[in-house]
C-alpha cells in the first residue's frame, strides 16, 4: 500500500474517490487531465447525430449514448460511464468534436473540447486508435518533421481559440472556481478581451499533437495556454527540438510515462517528465487504465532498463539512416502490413509469425541491417498484440 491506497486503483478508481468534489474543494490535477484526455477515445459522432447539437455536458452526451443502446466493451466507455455519474465531472461541457481518418494521406485525426467549470477551454487530442492508418502516421514521425494530423492540430487549436467569451458579468461573480470576488472581477475582463484560458493535453500520438499544436500555434494564441499534458506520447525530430517555438513553450510541457515506455521516449524530448508505476507489463503499460494513482495523483516510479536500452537501439538504428531510408523502411513495413491484410494492430494477433517472416522473405530489396531491424520491430509487435488479445480474452470470461 501506498499513502492508504493500494497500487492497482486506476483512473476510474480517481472518479469514484473525487466524484463528488466539485473543483473548490479539489482543483483540478494531472489525472483529471488524464481522464477526460482518455474521453477523446469516444466516438461522439456514433451517437451525437450533428455537431450543432453541442455544446453538451458530459451527462446529457452519455444519455445520448444510452438511448442508442451501444453497449462499447470499451475502458474509455466505462469511464464515461462513471464520469456522467458524478458532480466533478457530470457538468463539463463538450464544446467540439471532430474525428478525421484519410487514408491517402496517412492521416488519423481526432480531437475534442471541454469547457470546464473554472472557463477554461480543455483541449484533448486522441491518440492512436487499432487502426494501422493510425500506427502507420506514428511511424512516419520517425522519417518526417511534421505529418497531417499534426497540421490538423494547430488549425482546429486556432479554430477553438475564437470560441467567444460569452459569460455574463454576474455569472462570473457567483462561479467560485474563479477564486476571491477580485480575481472573478479581474478573470471576467480579462477573459473577455482576450478570450478563454486553454489547456491542451493528449495520450499517445494525441500528447504529441498537444504539444506541436502548442508550439505551432500563432503567438496571441500561445499567451492563452496554461500549460501541455502529454501523457506517453513520442517526441520530434531535432529540428523542431532546436526550434524557438518549442524552446518558448517548453516550460509549459509536462510529461508522463510508465514504468516500461516506448512510445513516449522515441524521438526527442527536453521537457520536464514523471514516471508512473503500471500494472501491466511490457508495452501494455502504455494503456493509461493500467496506471496506478491515489487520490492525490499518479504513482510514481522509475523508467525501466530494457525501455531505455529498446530506445536506444531505435535511436542508433535510425541515426545510420537518412530521412529517405527510414521512409523506405517504414513504408516498406506498412506495405507488409497491406499484403498480408492487416487493418489494426489487432489483426496482428490472428497471424502466425512465421507467416510474417515469410512475407519479409519476399521483400528482396532490402540490406540486410534493414531486414533485421524490420523482423525485430514486427516482432516485438505481433508478441504485443499477442498479450493484448490474452488479457481482452481473459478480462471477458
Amino acid at each position: 500500500m501506498i499513502g492508504g491506497w493500494m497500487m492497482k486503483n486506476t483512473i476510474i478508481d480517481f472518479v469514484k474517490w473525487r466524484g463528488d468534489l466539485n473543483f473548490q474543494k479539489q482543483p483540478y490535477q494531472q489525472v483529471d487531465y488524464l481522464i477526460l484526455s482518455n474521453l477523446a477515445y469516444i466516438q461522439f459522432e456514433q451517437f451525437i447525430e450533428s455537431t450543432s447539437l453541442f455544446p453538451l455536458t458530459i451527462a446529457q452526451a452519455y444519455e445520448l449514448y444510452q438511448k442508442k443502446n451501444l453497449k462499447v466493451d470499451n475502458e474509455s466507455y466505462e469511464l464515461f460511464q462513471e464520469m456522467a455519474q458524478y458532480q466533478r465531472y457530470q457538468n463539463i461541457q463538450i464544446m467540439s468534436y471532430i474525428n478525421e481518418i484519410d487514408k491517402e494521406l496517412v492521416k488519423q485525426f481526432a480531437g475534442v473540447t471541454f469547457f470546464l467549470e473554472n472557463q477554461t477551454l480543455f483541449i484533448a487530442y486522441r491518440g492512436t486508435d487499432s487502426s494501422l492508418i493510425g500506427w502507420h502516421e506514428d511511424f512516419l514521425m520517425l522519417c518526417e518533421n511534421v505529418v497531417p494530423s499534426q497540421i490538423s492540430a494547430v488549425q482546429y487549436l486556432q479554430k477553438i481559440s475564437q470560441i467567444p467569451y460569452s459569460i455574463p458579468f454576474l455569472q462570473s461573480l457567483k462561479n467560485q472556481n474563479l477564486g476571491t470576488i477580485k480575481e472573478r472581477i479581474i478573470k471576467h475582463f480579462q477573459y473577455k478581451k482576450h478570450g478563454y484560458p486553454i489547456l491542451l493535453a493528449g495520450h499517445s500520438k494525441g500528447g504529441n499533437l498537444a504539444m506541436y499544436a502548442g508550439c505551432f500555434v500563432e503567438e496571441k494564441i500561445q499567451e492563452r495556454i496554461l500549460k501541455i499534458y502529454n501523457y506517453d506520447g513520442p517526441g520530434f525530430q531535432d529540428e523542431i527540438i532546436q526550434s524557438s517555438q518549442y524552446k518558448k513553450m517548453l516550460p509549459r510541457i509536462m510529461s508522463y510515462i510508465p514504468h516500461y515506455s516506448f512510445f513516449g521516449i522515441v524521438l526527442l524530448h527536453e521537457e520536464a517528465y514523471q514516471v508512473v508505476h503500471s500494472e501491466n507489463q511490457g508495452m501494455l503499460q502504455h494503456n493509461t487504465f493500467s496506471w496506478s494513482v491515489t487520490a492525490q495523483g499518479f504513482i510514481k516510479d522509475e523508467l525501466s532498463y530494457e525501455s531505455v536500452q529498446f530506445a536506444i537501439k531505435v535511436i542508433l538504428f535510425l541515426e545510420k539512416m537518412n530521412f529517405e531510408e527510414r521512409k523506405v523502411f517504414v513504408d516498406t513495413m506498412f506495405s507488409l502490413f497491406d499484403s498480408l491484410n492487416l487493418n489494426t494492430f489487432d489483426d496482428l494477433s490472428h497471424i502466425t509469425y512465421k507467416q510474417i517472416l515469410s512475407a519479409i522473405k519476399e521483400l528482396t530489396l532490402l540490406d540486410s541491417q534493414m531486414r533485421k531491424m524490420l523482423i525485430e520491430v514486427l516482432h516485438m509487435l505481433w508478441l504485443e498484440s499477442k498479450k493484448t488479445k490474452k488479457k481482452k480474452e481473459k478480462n471477458s470470461k
